[in-house]
């Protein structure tokens, strides 16, 4: 999704095992889709990951730095490989597939709770809005290589309608879309970019 993302800093002891880290991932997103942010325990993933409460708390602090963790970390591992040398078209595309990869599974009714959760949890809508902004901030980007000069609210519409798009089909409708389906999410959003604003 996005190169800029960085890793959450480690903390104090041993060093992470990769595969412990994709088990508490997975065991958060599931938490997160069946009982929303306010079900989610560190118990609860503990024992669905198979480790211990104090892994969790060496790890994170809070809840929020957890689900904070756990978006960079699924944001990196469906993250397509791409370069400065492809065309902006051809990057979005790469993009809204990673896209649906993120929202795929148990990650899309997950993201859909905590954003209603975040309403009423400010840590939690903080992590949500730092994540959020880092990958707006790609897309942006890249739909300004593909029209320089939008007026910003065009661009803006242009991202939120190619965002919308997936995340409508695929969390909320659990939806799969065809490769020829997200070639006209990607193709309708830059389309958006010839309007003029207002």
């Amino acid at each position: 999704m996005n190169e800029e993302i960085e890793a959450p800093p480690r903390g104090r002891g041993r060093p992470r095992n990769e595969e412990k880290d994709v088990a508490i991932a997975e065991a958060t997103w599931r938490i997160l889709a069946e009982k929303g942010y306010e079900g989610l325990t560190f118990e609860g993933v503990a024992e669905l990951a198979g480790c211990s409460r104090s892994t969790l708390y060496r790890r994170f602090a809070n809840k929020a730095e957890l689900v904070e963790a756990i978006l960079g970390q699924t944001s990196r591992r469906v993250e397509p490989k791409t370069d400065g040398s492809m065309p902006p078209r051809a990057v979005l595309l790469a993009h809204a597939h990673a896209l649906c990869s993120y929202m795929a599974g148990p990650r899309g009714p997950a993201m859909l709770r905590l954003s209603v959760s975040a309403e009423y949890h400010v840590d939690l809508a903080a992590a949500l809005a730092r994540h959020g902004a880092n990958e707006q901030a790609f897309y942006l980007r890249e739909l300004d290589r593909a029209r320089p000069g939008t007026a910003e609210q065009v661009r803006n519409f242009a991202f939120n309608s190619l965002i919308g798009a997936v995340i409508f089909q695929v969390a909320v409708l659990r939806a799969s879309l065809t490769d020829r389906q997200i070639d006209r999410i990607v193709d309708d959003a830059l389309a958006i970019l010839e309007m003029e604003p207002g």
